[in-house]
């Protein structure tokens, strides 16, 4: 893309190690989603290998069928070799941990207050067990906890406006928050999730936060099985919602929430506990969101599901699919069979 100003950023994940790419064709959630939409959205060009080898460019204009189905489609199409963007003037943003007791009244607080906050603010709900960090006190250190991470990317002039927002959902039990460059707070988990641990993850969506589901959430929350597992409900309404169910394979425009949840292990010998748990906070959470949820956070075994994923848009993605990929070469993912 050329030279940009070092203020100008790619829409990125919340996570300092998730890649650019897989974050983009899955959709793409994060800090900025409610200021600038997600990573898909932003995506102007890419380069893709198909399964015959054949190196093909795709943008609105040249082969404007395999530019939609790359967001949000995963995988399924190839192998994408480069990404353009467009970018979003964001520096220094105010941003951290904001820790309260688990409690169903912090994310009934928290869902008022994201109704109201403006797209600047963009705050996850977490549900884990407190993390042994000192802007924490000891006696919450392993005790579950919900954590509200913030990034608001307006003005410094209106901080304190959102430290008042982050106080009035409860009982502030530990705050680590302060001006940092916006990379920066993709890397405030990095230490809580080192590389070789194992993961079985779900996801959903929801047009609404009901009190259905935070019941669903506080009861396995306070049943965290580990150190490393967590909850996040990431909002993604704001200027997620400026883009039309079929603009782009990411189907599911009218939700309001995305719940991601599971397991997170050391020891393979806690994989049928781990396991366990996530499915049954799964079964718990179904009959308060839809049917659908987010690919990049499907586990293996919820291949049943791709379809509800993709909602609308599956069979324009299965045409697609059988254009570049009919052999189904690229299938080791959340895979749309042509």
């Amino acid at each position: 893309m050329g030279t940009a100003p070092a203020t100008a950023r790619p829409h990125g994940g919340v996570v300092s190690t998730t890649g650019l790419g897989g974050l983009t064709l899955g959709g793409g959630m994060g800090h900025l989603a409610r200021r600038c939409g997600l990573s898909c959205d932003n995506l102007i060009a890419a380069d893709v290998v198909t399964a015959e080898g054949t190196l093909v460019s795709c943008d609105r204009d040249r082969n404007p069928d395999l530019f939609w189905a790359l967001r949000g489609g995963g995988g399924n199409f190839g192998v994408v070799t480069s990404l353009a963007y467009r970018l979003h003037p964001v520096d220094v943003i105010f941003g951290g941990i904001t820790c309260y007791p688990l409690d169903g009244d912090v994310a009934r607080a928290w869902r008022e207050m994201n109704a109201a906050a403006p797209v600047e603010l963009n705050v996850i709900l977490v549900l884990a067990l407190g993390p042994e960090e000192p802007f924490l006190p000891e006696r919450w250190h392993g005790r579950p906890v919900c954590a509200a991470f913030t990034c608001f990317s307006g003005s410094p002039a209106e901080d304190e406006k959102v430290l008042a927002r982050l106080d009035g959902l409860g009982p502030v039990i530990g705050r680590f928050m302060d001006r940092m460059p916006y990379p920066l707070v993709n890397t405030l988990f990095d230490e809580q999730l080192p590389p070789g641990l194992y993961h079985y993850w779900k996801g959903n969506f929801s047009r609404g936060l009901s009190d259905g589901a935070i019941a669903a959430h506080m009861e396995f929350g306070a049943t965290m099985p580990s150190m490393e597992s967590d909850t996040a409900i990431f909002p993604i309404d704001g200027a997620c919602h400026e883009v039309g169910p079929e603009e782009t394979a990411f189907a599911y425009r009218d939700a309001a929430f995305s719940h991601s949840f599971g397991g997170t292990w050391t020891d393979p010998a806690d994989s049928e506990r781990n396991i366990a748990w996530t499915r049954a906070y799964d079964r718990a959470l179904r009959p308060h969101t839809q049917e659908g949820g987010y690919v990049n956070f499907m586990d293996a075994d919820d291949q049943d599901r791709v379809r509800a994923n993709y909602r609308q848009n599956y069979d324009r993605l299965r045409a697609v699919k059988r254009r570049y990929d009919p052999g189904n070469v690229f299938r080791l993912n959340q895979n749309i069979v042509p």
